[in-house]
């Protein structure tokens, strides 16, 4: 097959004056030309966020290696195998130069950049949320307006529900905490559990001990009739509720949650309220995906049992749990009660305790 010639512009990234911007191409092993010719290495296919590797089998003694953006002219690596990951999806022209003493030979490559399924996401980050100036507590903190009335409790897009009366020391919704405490206070002298509700069993969010998470003194799961499908719901009734606060559309998708210590320890002996569990108890939490209209998303709520010694279960689960929320649809609001079996005449006699972290949404393109 006879050499073709393309003429292209792009050559000009190669800083080479003394070559022409013409492309050789050749399809037979006997061509002999006096030029150094871009060898054509193929394809690669890849998504967003994952790390590209192109391993050009070169490893020339002495040689060294520059991968390039041919349409930034941005050097990429220097090595001779290709890692880098791309965060944004199309398609990359790049060029490989490998120069040897004087002598350089060039190597192509196309690399199709997907999005990846998670492009979109929106994941709550408490890393940088502020607790220097917290409220002490046994293992850490706890956010300094935790029982400051109408403050505000926002990261990122999310809002979470805040309550509190100052005058009474009283709060529900959310908070956030960075205790690595997941002791028992049912019989301490340290104020007991009212003074140290902030753990979490796990003893600090998903990132690790110590650090920060969400703690929420939720409601109780309300009787029949009261969510009713299709039916707005008066979302100011109810304590646990998170609120995209952003003018795009989100889907859900999941979180993380952990049981608090109080309503363990609760589950675990009983106390002064609760009662120690037993075969059929349970301690769950349920999800419900309210949309802009403030309806249900979907019929069924998502369920997560802490505790459940039904059917011949005896789980007390004390890790981060990833729950999937998927089911809930596009979502404006989320509404969390836990359900517990040990219901006296007043109400709830375990602990309405939960903790969160890692909260992630999916923004719907328009």
């Amino acid at each position: 097959m006879k050499k073709t010639i393309t003429r292209i512009s792009s050559y000009a990234f190669l800083g080479l004056a003394l070559l022409t911007t013409s492309v050789f191409t050749s399809c037979s092993s006997d061509d002999n030309v006096p030029y150094s010719i871009p060898t054509p290495k193929g394809n690669v296919e890849s998504v967003t966020f994952d790390e590209v590797t192109i391993d050009p089998a070169l490893n020339n003694a002495g040689a060294s290696y520059r991968w390039i953006n041919n349409a930034t002219q941005q050097v990429l690596s220097t090595q001779a195998v290709f890692k880098y990951t791309f965060n944004t999806p199309g398609t990359y022209n790049l060029v490989l130069s490998e120069q040897q003493g004087s002598s350089y030979k060039y190597y192509t490559y196309t690399v199709v950049v997907a999005k990846s399924y998670n492009y979109n996401y929106v994941a709550l980050d408490l890393s940088t949320f502020n607790l220097a100036d917290g409220k002490a507590t046994a293992g850490g903190k706890i956010w300094k307006d935790t029982f400051t009335e109408e403050a505000v409790l926002k990261s990122g897009i999310f809002n979470f529900n805040h309550i509190a009366i100052e005058d009474w020391n009283t709060w529900m919704g959310f908070t956030v905490s960075n205790s690595n405490d997941n002791l028992s206070h049912y019989t301490t002298n340290d104020g007991g559990w009212v003074a140290n509700q902030w753990g979490t069993m796990p003893q600090g969010g998903v990132a690790g001990k110590g650090s920060p998470f969400l703690v929420s003194f939720a409601d109780h799961k309300p009787a029949e009739g009261i969510l009713v499908p299709n039916q707005p719901i008066d979302l100011e009734r109810f304590s646990a509720v998170v609120t995209i606060d952003d003018t795009n559309r989100y889907k859900a998708v999941s979180t993380s949650l952990a049981i608090s210590p109080w309503p363990y320890y609760g589950v675990l002996n009983g106390d002064a309220y609760s009662t120690k569990f037993k075969k059929g108890d349970y301690f769950a939490i349920h999800i419900y995906g309210v949309d802009k209209n403030n309806k249900l998303t979907s019929a069924k709520p998502v369920t997560h049992y802490f505790v459940d010694f039904r059917g011949g279960e005896n789980k007390i689960d004390t890790n981060w749990n990833k729950v999937d929320l998927s089911s809930l649809g596009e979502v404006k609001h989320l509404l969390f009660f836990l359900e517990t079996t040990d219901v006296g005449k007043w109400g709830a006699n375990t602990a309405l305790y939960f903790t969160m972290d890692n909260l992630v949404v999916d923004k719907i393109e328009k």
